[in-house]
């Protein structure tokens, strides 16, 4: 790839902008890609991508009784939350850590083929809400021993998913560059993820704050759990956390476009 970093601002803003848009437009490469890393990933496995959900669902059968006596909460009331907290986070937390390689994870595709930037983005999206999905179904088990039924209601979590998709793009570029520059980048966001885990209303809830409740609320990892976790557990989530994400989605590309058309044509040599 050319270093344009001396062509002036409109020129590199064009090319990034063509970088984004052929990015979309290779929808078959890079689905057929993350699908690969998939099978990749589970070669000579025999339950394959299954075994996600089966990890998943031990994790839930041994946490949600566990923390259910801990934090003095029904099981019926908190296996359910904790579930749908666990496997979003999973979600979540896995978007950040592999926005963190989505660059120098596909070194040698960066190196050998010309290829759009942005479709290792797209690429990693697309993985894991593959991955996503097979964890979803750890939940059924969960509906299964507590009767719970499917409402309409749960058609409210895809805005939710929608909403996550979206941040992740922009999130991906600004973690894939930093890291691309600074390797001690990655075990950096890898330690506050971790922290983030305790920090985030996962396994508790914000009520146990107190007044302090809306330290959690204004979590932005909470924000987007719950987009999809109030619609399958309740309560519904009001216009607030909505203009929330929008919020921050509006905040990451704001950083991101101009990190992206400024340091575009750099990356494949820090990589």
């Amino acid at each position: 790839m050319q270093d344009t970093s001396n062509m002036p601002v409109e020129g590199r803003a064009s090319r990034a902008l063509g970088d984004l848009v052929d990015g979309i437009k290779a929808f078959p490469i890079w689905s057929t890609l993350a699908w690969q890393d998939i099978r990749q990933r589970y070669r000579r496995s025999v339950l394959g991508p299954l075994w996600i959900t089966l990890t998943m669902a031990v994790t839930i059968a041994a946490m949600g009784p566990l923390y259910g006596a801990l934090l003095n909460f029904s099981t019926e009331d908190f296996v359910p939350y904790l579930a749908l907290g666990i496997i979003t986070w999973g979600l979540v937390s896995t978007l950040i850590l592999e926005g963190c390689i989505v660059f120098t994870g596909a070194d040698s595709i960066v190196r050998s083929v010309r290829l759009p930037l942005t479709l290792h983005i797209f690429r990693s999206v697309y993985r894991n809400f593959l991955f996503f999905a097979h964890n979803i179904l750890a939940y059924i088990p969960v509906m299964l021993y507590l009767s719970i039924s499917p409402k309409v209601e749960w058609l409210m979590a895809i805005p939710g998913l929608l909403l996550i998709a979206i941040a992740a793009v922009p999130l991906s570029l600004i973690l894939g560059i930093f890291c691309a520059r600074f390797r001690d980048m990655q075990p950096i966001v890898g330690s506050v993820v971790q922290l983030a885990f305790f920090l985030t209303p996962i396994f508790w809830k914000p009520n146990a704050l107190g007044h302090r409740a809306y330290f959690a609320e204004w979590n932005p990892l909470y924000i987007f759990i719950q987009l999809v976790r109030g619609p399958l557990y309740g309560p519904m989530p009001d216009a607030s956390l909505y203009e929330g994400a929008g919020a921050c989605i509006v905040v990451l590309f704001a950083i991101a476009i101009p990190l992206f058309i400024r340091f575009r044509s750099r990356i494949a040599f820090w990589i």
